[in-house]
């Protein structure tokens, strides 16, 4: 199998693993399941906001993988090749089911902005802070629901994810320009929401 020569040990050690899957080494998946669970569920939970849709896209992921190891290119890295699965599954559930959300979500605003430094103090017990976090949670949640797919999905990758332009270039199957076009549309749209809504100064 052709590898990178740049690659880190983590990643060698995913494709060691699928190599290890792929010879008859069943423990290997394992390995590859353990490590990566607790990720695809997370990111899954992050686009859906529902425990029960993340947990059964999670399983559905790893039995995609499960079933396409056989023909993953082991030029490309592991959790590139399952992020990519868990996000498009995430994208077609929402788009079916319109799940509806459970608990806030949090991420960047704008320039990378956290959205701790626009919501109080989480540890005030001030029962107006509490109920000024809440509205500002649910309109930012409301904001990145706007959106469309193909930009929430990058808004979600970079501002939450914390992956990088060429790690959602690779998830997402496009060039670093359009990665940066589409993140740069997400944080003016969702500036934009906010600030008529008044959460947020222009």
């Amino acid at each position: 199998m052709k590898r990178g020569m740049s690659r880190d040990p983590s990643d060698e050690e995913d494709l060691r693993k699928v190599e290890e899957y792929l010879a008859g080494e069943s423990r290997a998946f394992e390995y590859l399941f353990g490590k990566y669970r607790e990720k695809v569920y997370t990111v899954a939970f992050r686009f859906v906001h529902n425990k029960e849709d993340a947990l059964e896209i999670t399983q559905e992921v790893f039995l995609r993988v499960h079933q396409g190891l056989g023909s993953f290119k082991t030029d490309s890295k592991f959790f590139t090749w399952i992020y990519r699965i868990t996000v498009n599954r995430a994208i077609d559930l929402v788009r079916s089911r319109k799940s509806r959300r459970t608990v806030p979500l949090e991420g960047a605003v704008e320039g990378g902005r956290p959205l701790g430094e626009v919501l109080p103090d989480p540890q005030s017990s001030n029962p107006s802070d509490l109920l000024v976090r809440k509205e500002l949670s649910e309109s930012l949640f409301n904001a990145v629901e706007s959106l469309s797919a193909k930009h929430r999905m990058v808004f979600v990758l970079h501002a939450i994810e914390n992956l990088s332009y060429k790690e959602i270039a690779e998830v997402v199957g496009c060039t670093l320009g359009t990665v940066m076009s589409r993140l740069f549309y997400a944080r003016r749209k969702l500036q934009q929401i906010l600030a008529d809504a008044g959460t947020v100064k222009r």
